[in-house]
């Protein structure tokens, strides 16, 4: 057992909160827990995360083919965004009119990361012009199609396959899943182009500017400017980063803001070019205000 503490104001009720609405089959909240199966260089380990008593969390790992402590607290502390200035982002925030009131609501609320970034680009792509809750379906159907995964008292965690095996599978069986014509071929360009380096994680992580990076990402088919700031938010953590023409930071300023009507892209422009360096929790803090689904 180990336990890890935030960089400022955390709320571990709020990361369950968020999971709960979630039906990612990449983890599962069971009670007040969270289980996440994921690899370690080639060794399976299932997490469990509960809340400490300090207010920090409690990791756990009822099974474990090797992997060392502090890559597991590394990788926790990333994917939960811990080691970030929170308090920060509040001093900026409460004199904004749109995020002060965020904040009271759910102070100590952090992103949860994306941090396989075969699973960033695949969610990214499915999630184009569909729902939310298809694009999760049609994520568990390729996951599970891949097959990894853990089982444990009873349940099985499923692991993200990598980007080279999810390029490889057939395109009829993707289709099969209800996956259109196009988002197939993106699907395996994008994942293709992960597995042989253009846009794995490690080669990405090089670049310092935001706009190169961007232009990088865009100038691969499938992948427009609302996928590369999913990308460049959840999994490489550029904390400028706004999904461009995002549903959700529509509904949300509109209903904030108390419009009748969707506001216009140039309204949203100008209240997100707003919010500069912290562009990616202006954006997290605006969906809060979402009713959940």
């Amino acid at each position: 057992m180990m336990e890890i503490k935030a960089n400022g104001p955390y709320r571990f009720g709020e990361t369950l909160d968020y999971m709960e609405h979630q039906d990612d089959c990449l983890y599962k909240v069971i009670g007040d827990e969270i289980y996440k199966a994921e690899w370690f260089d080639g060794r399976k380990v299932l997490m469990k995360l509960s809340e400490s008593a300090g207010g920090g969390v409690i990791i756990e790992t009822p099974v474990n083919e090797g992997a060392g402590i502090d890559e597991i607290k590394g990788y926790c502390e990333d994917w939960l965004d811990l080691d970030y200035d929170l308090d920060g982002f509040y001093q900026f925030a409460g004199k904004d009119k749109r995020l002060s009131g965020l904040i009271d609501d759910h102070y100590g609320y952090r992103m949860v990361g994306k941090m396989d970034i075969a699973d960033a680009f695949l969610w990214s792509i499915l999630g184009q012009q569909i729902t939310k809750s298809f694009a999760y379906v049609l994520k568990r159907r390729v996951v599970e199609y891949c097959g990894h995964h853990i089982e444990y008292e009873g349940e099985k965690f499923y692991l993200m396959p990598d980007a080279g095996e999810i390029a490889a599978i057939d395109s009829e069986v993707l289709r099969e899943m209800q996956i259109s014509t196009r988002k197939t071929e993106y699907i395996k360009d994008v994942l293709g182009s992960v597995a042989s380096g253009e846009l794995s994680k490690s080669y990405l992580e090089t670049f310092d500017d935001y706009d190169e990076v961007f232009k990088h990402l865009t100038s691969f088919r499938g992948i427009g400017p609302w996928s590369a700031n999913t990308v460049l938010m959840r999994t490489l953590k550029f904390r400028n980063a706004v999904p461009v023409g995002d549903a959700g930071i529509k509904n949300a300023i509109r209903l904030v803001d108390g419009l009748d009507a969707a506001p216009s892209k140039k309204y949203i422009n100008e209240i997100t070019d707003q919010w500069g360096r912290f562009g990616m929790y202006g954006t997290l803090y605006m969906w809060s205000a979402l009713p959940a689904k």
